[in-house]
This record gives C-alpha cells, structure tokens and sequence, in this order.
C-alpha cells in the first residue's frame, strides 16, 4: 500500500513563474495576489504560509474552484485527509468538471485505504477525461496493485499516449508486461524508462523482476546488482518482493542485499 501511495498522490502545480509575475504585476485582484504567494510559499516548503495565503484567496474569492483545490493540496501534504477531503468536495461543488480535485478524492481515499472509492473516482474521472494522462496512469498503478493486469495495461498505455516520458507509468507499464510473462516487451519498456530515468534505479529493478519471473536466475541478479548500486531506498522492500521469491536463499542475493545495506549506513 505505501508503495502504491508515493506512486500515486493529487497533481499539485507549483506555477512559480507566473505567481511571480502577477505578484509583482500589480494588475490582479486579492484572489489572485493570494493564491500566486501561495504558491511560491508551497513552492519553498512553507506549507503553513501557503495555507495561510489560499485561505485567504478563498475568502477573496469564495466561489473559485482552484482556491479551494490548492488549500486541499497543502492540507494532503499536512497529512490532513478529512480537511483535504472538504476542500476538494467544495472545489467539485462549484465546478464538477475540476479534474484536479477529482484526483485529489481519489487520492485521499486511497490514503486512507477506501481502495473500492478511490477506484471508482478514478474509473469516473478517465471516462468523462479519457485524454487525463495522471488519472489514466492513476487507474492503471491502482489496478495493478490490486493484480489486474489486462485492467491496468490499457490505461497506462493511455497515460503514455499523452505523456510519453512519464517515468512512474513506463515503471508500472514494464512491471505489467513482466507479471504478465511478456518478457521482450517488458524489456522495451524498460529501455524507455532507461532513457527517460537515466541512471535511476527503475529500470534496471524492473529488468531484474521480468528475469526472475522468467525462471532467468543470473540475469536477475545480474540486474538487480545494478538497481542495488544505483541505490534503492526501501530494502526490505526488495527482499519482501514475490517477484524474488526464488533468489532468497541464493548466497548471491543474500550478499547483495547485505552490500547494499552496508552502503546505506544505518537506519535513522
């Protein structure tokens, strides 16, 4: 599961750029002025200083959707769920069409492990925008984690369709094809994301998963050997993966694992 929640969390724009420029622009009401801080506040990690700022715009301007959108952001963040939840309830009661509030429920839902709603509100949000490439990847990351593999694969394909680089559904489009025992494919996918992630742990990971879940023993820990150098954060993660079943009383994988952690120092 918390896999799956860094995978998949509410679009949050950080338009820097332009809150720049209308804050220093003059031309804009209150609601706008707020919210441009906001975001550069967000945008430097101050999440009570943007809070304080949307909520502002908010009252600024009570009926814009995306005042309230950007609040429910900095409140996800916070970890805040029910508060977020509000606020992205009220954003789609002033404009139902908001797409990112829409993914935002979702979300949170799936934060606070209403799997069966936060898929509903992603099926919902890829039917009325099927063109969506973070709801579409979204809904595939959801249903893979859940094993339905000819579910997931079309919409990360849609994802990728629009956004052709995006790292996370390469990742979890490559993982597919692999459980799915597509080997070649997989291993296409994964030359993408190689190209797009270089030097990233991603692509190599998953090349080991399809070798193992291909009965490929040494070309398994041939790869995975190299996820390991490039660095992978959860290591417990790698041992508990099914996908390794097979290799954990290889001394080859018990030594890797071992150096790796070795590497990484003790845990703070």
């Amino acid at each position: 599961m918390r896999a799956l929640q860094r995978l998949i969390r509410p679009s949050i724009q950080r338009p820097v750029a332009l809150a720049l420029a209308l804050l220093v622009g003059g031309c804009v009401g209150e609601e706008a002025r707020r919210k441009a801080a906001g975001n550069v506040l967000f945008h430097n990690g101050d999440l009570i200083g943007a809070a304080r700022e949307y909520r502002a715009a908010i009252a600024a301007k009570p009926e814009d959707s995306n005042g309230h959108t950007l609040l429910g952001n900095v409140l996800f963040e916070q970890n805040q769920l029910d508060e977020a939840k509000r606020c992205y309830q009220d954003a789609v009661a002033r404009d139902p069409k908001a797409r990112e509030a829409r993914r935002g429920l979702a979300t949170v839902a799936l934060r606070q492990g209403d799997i069966a709603s936060a898929r509903q509100l992603f099926e919902a949000l890829t039917t009325d925008a099927p063109n969506d490439p973070e709801a579409q990847s979204a809904l595939g990351k959801l249903l893979l984690s859940q094993g339905d593999l000819d579910g997931a694969e079309p919409h990360l394909r849609a994802a990728l369709a629009v956004a052709s680089n995006d790292p996370s559904a390469l990742y979890c489009l490559g993982l597919t094809l692999a459980k799915k025992k597509q080997r070649a494919a997989a291993q296409e996918v994964f030359d993408r994301l190689e190209a797009a992630a270089p030097g990233q742990p991603f692509a190599p990971y998953g090349c080991a998963v399809a070798a193992a879940i291909g009965g490929d023993r040494d070309e398994a820990l041939r790869w995975l050997a190299t996820a390991l150098q490039r660095g992978i954060g959860d290591l417990d993660a790698v041992v508990a993966d099914p996908a390794f079943s097979s290799l954990k009383t290889d001394p080859r994988f018990v030594a890797a694992i071992a150096e790796a952690r070795t590497r990484a120092g003790p845990k703070r």
